[in-house]
């Protein structure tokens, strides 16, 4: 796993794990990254392989290994399938519980369902189906065309299933931001892990920080991180 670090040096540490396909060099992350930087955090963020196998050995032993060459932090940022990773995380102890999840991938899209029972049961774990992401989906600040298509192959359909069904319970201190229009993850699966004071709902696309009302939406999660799921009532 690549960790950028950005923010001052001095700065609160914060580890971000990333969506399926993000990265820092995306203009809509990087705007995350320095609004995060601009509250006080040194954000050390994750970029996470999008072909996997085997969902602990390639998601959760090297983003264990990263934290352990890391400095010690009490707070966390997620967003999409790094949400389904941190929730894991959490429960071995590896990331802190104050966590800020954006649209976690905690359940399958309805549209998701079929498409991934099928795929998944193909023996491969070769890339197989090619994923473009649209602006209408995304964001309206979304730039699609800065980013690579990228391929979803079986075994990752397998072990987003798996990783899902074995979701733990949330802790105290986690809590999720999303919009109900999400055309990505499936919103129930929220709703079933957190209670709804833990939930903050906004307008927009599956990435709340390429979506038009993204400066207050980041400064409610941001106050969130510093004074807990409090911040949300």
């Amino acid at each position: 796993m690549n960790v950028t670090v950005h923010g001052p040096v001095d700065g609160e540490p914060l580890w971000f794990v990333m969506g399926w396909g993000n990265t820092p060099d995306q203009p809509a992350v990087g705007w995350l990254l320095d609004a995060l930087a601009d509250a006080g955090f040194r954000t050390r963020a994750v970029e996470i392989p999008t072909n996997v196998r085997d969902f602990e050995r390639e998601y959760l032993d090297p983003l264990a290994a990263a934290v352990d060459d890391g400095p010690a932090a009490d707070r966390l940022l997620s967003h999409s399938t790094g949400g389904l990773i941190a929730a894991h995380a959490i429960e071995a102890d590896v990331l802190p519980e104050r966590a800020v999840h954006l649209s976690p991938w905690w359940g399958l899209h309805p549209s998701q369902r079929i498409p991934f029972c099928v795929l998944g049961a193909l023996p491969t774990g070769r890339a197989l189906v090619s994923v473009e992401p649209d602006r209408e989906t995304l964001g309206e600040l979304a730039e699609p065309s800065a980013r690579e298509p990228i391929g979803l192959s079986p075994s990752f359909a397998r072990e987003v299933r798996r990783a899902q069904s074995s979701l733990p319970t949330a802790r105290d201190g986690e809590v999720a931001f999303c919009t109900l229009t999400d055309g990505l993850v499936g919103t129930a699966a929220i709703g079933e892990r957190l209670p709804a004071d833990r939930i903050r709902l906004y307008d927009g696309g599956h990435e709340c920080f390429a979506s038009p009302g993204r400066t207050a939406i980041v400064a409610d999660a941001v106050a969130a991180l510093c004074e807990g799921p409090g911040a949300l009532e």
